[in-house]
């Protein structure tokens, strides 16, 4: 069979007479790591004089296993920060009472409450805190109980807390914000006069 009788397949072949060690793609410098092109011989970056046989031949990399992702856990109620709010606004209360006429002694404590649940609100949108205003709107309704729950909340700002902030549809919060406005209603209308 003469070259000419050869297909143009085998011809190609044939004629590829290059040298076995001949780098073919691009390959990292064996001293600096730098990408070099396959015909380089001296390291653009380092000047690093590349021996073809310290030329490593890419081969199949191992799979890297990703780590599982793990949701961070969810922040959970704080009975030692509660337990330091309530013996805190205790004994202050007890003291404003003994020290206060009654009804001066409500306004004070009632704007405490106002003042916790502000500061709550301002600071849950400073730290991007999901659902800021549910967090101050809870605090003002529920001071004993949200309030050290989001002081537990603000030290784990990377921490979900899912009885907040969870998503709710509007006529879910509707229907609530309806039966604690009821539930005030009646507490206030059938509460004895002071």
């Amino acid at each position: 069979m003469t070259n000419k009788d050869k297909p143009p397949e085998l011809e190609s072949v044939a004629t590829d007479n290059r040298p076995a060690d001949e780098q073919l793609e691009p390959f990292p410098c064996p001293a600096c790591g730098q990408l070099l092109a396959p015909s380089c011989r001296v390291c653009v970056a380092c000047k690093h004089a590349i021996d073809p046989a310290e030329i490593r031949k890419p081969g199949v990399r191992p799979a890297v296993e990703m780590p599982a992702r793990r949701e961070p856990q969810p922040v959970g109620f704080s009975w030692r920060t509660f337990l330091v709010v309530f013996a805190i606004w205790v004994t202050g209360a007890a003291l404003v009472q003994r020290y206060m006429p009654p009804l001066k002694a409500q306004l004070v404590l009632g704007g405490v409450q106002i003042l916790c649940s502000l500061w709550v609100l301002f600071d849950a949108l400073e730290k991007r805190l999901p659902r800021p205003l549910r967090w101050g709107i809870g605090t003002l309704l529920l001071w004993p109980i949200i309030f050290p729950w989001y002081l537990a909340r603000r030290s784990h700002p990377e921490q979900p807390c899912p009885f907040i902030e969870a998503r709710v549809k509007p006529a879910t919060m509707a229907v609530l914000f309806i039966l604690l406005a009821v539930l005030f209603y009646v507490m206030f209308k059938y509460a004895p006069p002071v």
